[in-house]
């Protein structure tokens, strides 16, 4: 059982690993749904300006045809006095209204680019925020499995400083007793120890130096 636990942090730490690199993919696709959504919203409201641009021209249209009409019914010149006047003010406030619907149509399309831009930029960190939290989590799986004992890794082997039971102590000898201790021995002489003269202490002394 023991030697299953490595495996089973390294397989938990891959399933970690899995979960968050899919959780990081939910959140970028959420993102880009979002971003998609904007570039619509963008493009939608840049066709509105566009139709407000094309009601300000049908406008100016339908403004000089009323003038002139009004001019020729009266036999005025339409197209000049202040029948033409009327004219050019008229067409001169249409152009300023449709340059500015255009305009406006220009900046709601860039302002939803922009923004879905961001929700680009977001997902791709979201991305890589997971990947990164994967590979830490993938880390922290093997440095568990090897504080649990690694791969294929048994008992240690009997030797020098390992006991072989718990009732052999360590560096024990072969023989037990002291049937298997040899006494020490010395090849040498001693010198002769006499008492040293003039020291007034009995037994034996360094007399037999000298």
């Amino acid at each position: 059982m023991a030697q299953a636990l490595p495996f089973v942090a390294v397989a938990l730490g891959a399933m970690g690993a899995a979960a968050q690199v899919q959780a990081g993919k939910t959140t970028a696709d959420g993102y880009m749904a979002q971003a998609t959504q904007s570039r619509t919203q963008g493009k939608s409201e840049e066709l509105k300006y566009k139709q407000q641009g094309v009601a300000v021209l049908d406008n100016i249209l339908r403004t000089q045809a009323t003038l002139t009409a009004r001019a020729g019914a009266g036999g005025i010149d339409p197209f000049s006095g202040s029948a033409g006047a009327l004219q050019q003010y008229a067409l001169a406030q249409g152009a300023k209204e449709n340059y500015m619907a255009r305009d406006n149509a220009i900046i709601v399309l860039r302002s939803g680019e922009l923004q879905a831009q961001q929700y680009e930029s977001a997902a791709r960190a979201a991305i890589a925020q997971a990947r990164g939290a994967a590979f830490m989590t993938l880390a922290s799986s093997a440095v568990s499995a090897g504080m649990l004992g690694g791969f294929g890794g048994g008992a240690p082997a009997p030797g020098i400083g390992a006991p072989t039971s718990l009732t052999t102590p360590l560096n024990a000898p072969a023989a037990t007793g002291l049937a298997g201790l040899q006494p020490v021995t010395f090849g040498g002489t001693l010198p002769n120890l006499t008492p040293m003269a003039g020291s007034g202490f009995p037994g034996p002394g360094l007399g037999g130096l000298y």
